[in-house]
């Protein structure tokens, strides 16, 4: 199995046989030193002004807050692009020496973040990480021994649905794949234009339900990485589910959040999607027809192994070039810990915390009038503590992902989702080589 903990920049540059000189080494391995003479600012009176790139809801509004309780440390929030639109101008923006102090990055790009030495190791201040945060966001920043990130939140998936049109037809919220799966032809046989669902072409989604299933794409070791995108026996199974439907027409393939998705629900023809528990914010944002309609629903699990699924989540990273990298430090931490602040992230974005002491956060636990006063977050408090996580993502992710996203838009009866899968870790495998890095 592959170990996380055991990613580090270093380790794969050397087993790449990348030759690098030990003065360049010892910059790769100890940022954290070289900054702590110039960041003494994060605990004293002086003045800090800090910069800071994101894009989810809620982030604006809680660093409006830490700005009226700090006066001292001033963020100015800067919303971007989402993910992977804004990485590749975040990653030239800290070659040009021009960057942010703090960045939003998925735990799914941290790693390519790290083998381009964007971002700085802030251990020194990030306390336990690991008691301090549920183990899907500590795993993710914490690499090499090294904490790339303060977690904010992790994404237990849900199925978001339209309740009142299932229940017209008398469907109810499936429980397992099975189920499901003959949900999906009973919606498609009951009206020929409406779906249950769609495939989303977001390299999330198909990674949470590997994740489920027991899958993995890559190994990672100190030196070298295996890409096993078309070796993984889950990932082929739930390629080989989604597929089926496809192919027999249950359900369509888009893009996720866009326009035509949530004309859709208005419309009624798209009775339900599949993603973090994030998105009951996003439907209730851009599908105002459906409120008193729509509810929420654990994912449907397999038999052999039951459990959740998780969607990923984000970091809040301070970048390579930062001055301030201490207060920056100290405010991530803050965003993501703090009540009220946590609060604001779960009312404004519906982002699930990752802080252990952010499960009983008493946002979670507010009926949302959207879907009929239900506390639609209660059932996924315990999915969230017991989630198994053993995922790891590869170290150039920002292009794997993007590769992933062009194919997957593609799926059809003609290209299938495992030919996705090949030709993304073809590209996967070719950046990795061209870089440097060890392939196994």
């Amino acid at each position: 199995m592959a170990n996380l903990h055991s990613f580090s920049r270093r380790g794969l540059l050397l087993g790449g046989g990348v030759a690098m000189t030990t003065m360049a080494l010892a910059a790769c391995g100890e940022s954290k030193s070289a900054s702590s003479s110039s960041t003494s600012s994060g605990a004293s009176d002086a003045k800090v002004s800090l910069t800071f790139w994101g894009w989810a809801p809620g982030y604006k509004e809680a660093v409006e807050l830490w700005n009226k309780k700090n006066p001292n440390t001033q963020v100015t929030w800067i919303a971007t692009e989402a993910s992977r639109k804004i990485y590749p101008k975040m990653l030239t923006a800290v070659k040009a020496n021009n960057a942010p102090d703090l960045a939003q990055v998925g735990y799914e790009a941290l790693p390519s973040f790290v083998i381009q030495d964007a971002v700085q190791d802030i251990k020194e201040w990030a306390g336990d990480v690991d008691k301090n945060f549920t183990a899907a966001g500590a795993k993710s920043v914490n690499l090499g021994g090294a904490v790339y990130g303060i977690p904010v939140d992790t994404a237990p998936m849900a199925m978001i649905y339209n309740k009142a049109l299932l229940d017209s037809l008398k469907i109810k919220a499936p429980k397992t794949w099975d189920e499901f799966a003959s949900a999906a032809r009973a919606v498609k046989k009951a009206d020929p234009k409406a779906s249950l669902t769609y495939f989303s072409s977001d390299p999330n989604f198909l990674a949470g339900l590997v994740r489920q299933a027991g899958g993995r794409w890559y190994d990672v070791t100190d030196s070298t990485v295996k890409v096993i995108m078309t070796q993984d026996a889950a990932s082929r199974k739930v390629a080989d589910f989604w597929q089926k439907l496809i192919n027999e027409g249950s359900i369509p393939v888009h893009e996720g959040y866009t326009p035509q998705v949530y004309k859709q629900m208005n419309e009624d023809t798209l009775t339900s999607e599949l993603y973090g528990i994030w998105d009951t914010a996003l439907i209730a944002q851009n599908v105002p027809k459906g409120k008193g309609k729509w509810a929420v629903a654990p994912l449907p699990e397999w038999p052999d192994r039951p459990g959740g699924a998780d969607m990923g989540g984000s970091a809040t990273v301070v970048l390579k070039g930062s001055k301030n990298a201490e207060a920056a430090a100290r405010f991530a931490t803050w965003m993501s810990t703090d009540p009220q602040a946590v609060s604001i992230l779960i009312s404004k974005g519906g982002l699930w915390p990752a802080s252990t002491t952010g499960l009983a956060n008493k946002a979670l636990q507010k009926p949302d009038a959207f879907y009929s006063n239900d506390k639609v977050f209660v059932p996924f408090i315990d999915v969230a503590k017991n989630l198994k996580y053993d995922w790891v993502w590869g170290p150039t992710q920002v292009q794997a992902g993007q590769d992933m996203e062009n194919n997957l838009v593609k799926v059809s009866k003609s290209y299938p989702i495992t030919k996705a899968l090949a030709d993304t870790q073809e590209s996967t495998l070719a950046k990795l080589k061209k870089q440097g890095i060890k392939v196994g």
